[in-house]
């Protein structure tokens, strides 16, 4: 074998916090990085440590670094408000000589201001497979395609690679690398695995279709039932958590892959107590119900979709491409299949909103039956459209993107200030009952998974425990984001009477920054 420059890799997963969102205790699988290391195991020795799933401090990313000296060390940004703690580990890792690589959506779209950090050695630009294993063949950056790098003082950016048009080409990831890490989300131990790349969509706050160019490539139904088949070997993984940013593109693939979901239970390749949760988009789900019951049937119970506004006005104006029938249909079909519903709408996604606007928006999101209501503030991520239009409209507060992470204000509107817009959002949590509605909406949530999960899930000590504690670390902040509020207004929003817009307006105009 040849001798490289680079003889140690280390891939180090950084444990970044995103502030409201880390209620729920998570760690994914860093699937990235276990792609990355199937394609240079070959060829060097190769170490992933996930400091958030074992939650390391810097501390002891130091000192793991230290132990392992690497010659080089690949990181990545999963969000956007990751960035610093990233740059962090990056600055550790060059105090030991290493070289550093840094990859992700976030580097992809803020390429200049990424590199830009002394801590940066060599930035990859979408995806990476191909590109990180030319860089270690190579031993240097030059001429590799989907690459920047630094050199002399200035930035050097070479020609974007060519996207890989058949994913079933990709080499498996190398999950024994983190094999000794638990991994789960809402307090379920679990896996994933990614059936596509892109999105043919054009919604305007989203980065997948800047990334992917407005692509979408899929893998073969028989290539995923065969990981499907590897993932369901590890008896301790029962959720299996499909990240694509849009799974039903082709609903016939999904029928069929259903289909041969229920068929390797049956016969017994696949496990039949392995369920699955996805990302999708409502309007597909409502013109396909037949898919939708077959998906119940193999395993699929809990789905995150993207509401994003509540009336058609709205939807247009993040250039959705759906209307709010398809929204309501879609989430009618998905719970006569008894699958839980987790949707998201953003507030302040029109910029001509006043506090009315807001308030009605937030009436119309309880109206919506979604079993886990949750409002973002519009967040214009970098090269999105958004961005793009918040930019020319003077309306971006900073670029400090560390505060990018969808709860904290980042903009202003005509109408309505950074302060305003905060408060609107947990008021909007408030409304909505931490996570869950009121106590009907919450008896029909458990209902629902106890008859797609069964009760021993749902009694389940440990996890009622934990679930439990998450639902009052996140009451507490959104208590503490309503500090001020006249006790009078409280009740009226928690009765869900939002109706009575002079009261609200200025109690809202009255509330102190």
């Amino acid at each position: 074998m040849k001798i490289m420059k680079w003889k140690k890799i280390l891939l180090l997963v950084a444990n970044y916090k995103t502030t409201g969102y880390d209620f729920y205790d998570s760690a994914f699988p860093p699937l990235a990085f276990e792609y990355l290391a199937a394609y240079v195991e070959d060829l060097v020795e190769v170490r992933i440590i996930d400091s958030k799933a074992a939650k390391l401090n810097l501390s002891q990313v130091k000192k793991e670094i230290e132990n392992y000296q690497p010659d080089l060390v690949g990181l990545t940004v999963p969000v956007t408000s990751a960035i610093d703690t990233v740059l962090q580990h990056a600055k550790i890792a060059k105090l030991y000589g290493s070289t550093t690589v840094i990859g992700g959506w976030h580097p992809t779209l803020a390429v200049e201001q990424t590199l830009s950090s002394p801590w940066i050695d060599i930035l990859v630009r979408g995806e990476g497979e191909f590109t990180f294993r030319e860089l270690i063949e190579k031993e240097s950056p030059v001429n590799i395609s989907g690459l920047s790098y630094k050199m002399n003082g200035k930035l050097i950016h070479n020609p974007d690679r060519p996207f890989l048009k058949n994913l079933d080409e990709l080499r498996p990831p190398s999950r024994h690398l983190v094999g000794k890490y638990k991994y789960k989300i809402f307090n379920m131990n679990c896996d994933a695995i990614e059936t596509s790349r892109g999105c043919p969509q054009a919604c305007k706050f989203c980065s997948t279709n800047v990334v992917y160019n407005q692509t979408w490539r899929s893998r073969s139904v028989e290539n995923i039932i065969k990981e499907l088949e590897i993932i369901s070997k590890n008896k301790k993984i029962n959720d299996v958590f499909f990240v694509d940013d849009n799974f039903l593109v082709n609903m016939k693939r999904i029928g069929r892959l259903s289909f041969e979901i229920i068929k390797g239970k049956r016969t017994g390749r696949i496990r039949k107590n392995l369920f699955f949760f996805f990302q999708g988009r409502l309007d597909s789900m409502a013109r396909y119900p037949k898919v939708v019951k077959l998906m119940a049937k193999a395993g699929f119970w809990l789905v995150l979709v993207g509401v994003e506004a509540t009336d058609n006005k709205g939807l247009k104006i993040v250039a959705k491409g759906c209307n709010m029938n398809q929204i309501k249909k879609g989430i009618k079909v998905l719970h006569e299949n008894e699958i839980t519903v987790m949707g998201n709408v953003i507030i302040g996604a029109n910029l001509e909103d006043s506090v009315d606007d807001v308030f009605t928006t937030i009436n119309k999101t309880r109206e919506l039956s979604l079993d886990l209501p949750s409002f973002t503030l519009l967040t214009p991520f970098p090269a999105t459209k958004f961005y793009n239009e918040i930019i020319e409209k003077d309306l971006l507060l900073t670029e400090e993107y560390s505060k990018f992470n969808w709860l904290n204000p980042v903009i202003k509107t005509p109408n309505l200030s950074p302060e305003i817009l905060k408060k609107l959002l947990f008021l909007g949590f408030y409304s909505i009952g931490y996570y869950g509605g009121n106590l009907r909406n919450k008896l029909y949530l458990y209902n629902r998974t106890v008859k797609s999960r069964g009760i021993f899930y749902v009694i389940n000590p440990l996890r009622f425990y934990l679930g439990l504690s998450s639902y009052f670390k996140w009451k507490k902040i959104v208590l503490k984001n309503l500090d001020g509020l006249k006790k009078k207004v409280v009740k009226q929003i928690r009765s869900g009477n939002l109706n009575r817009m002079e009261d609200l307006r200025n109690a809202i105009k009255n509330w102190g920054p």
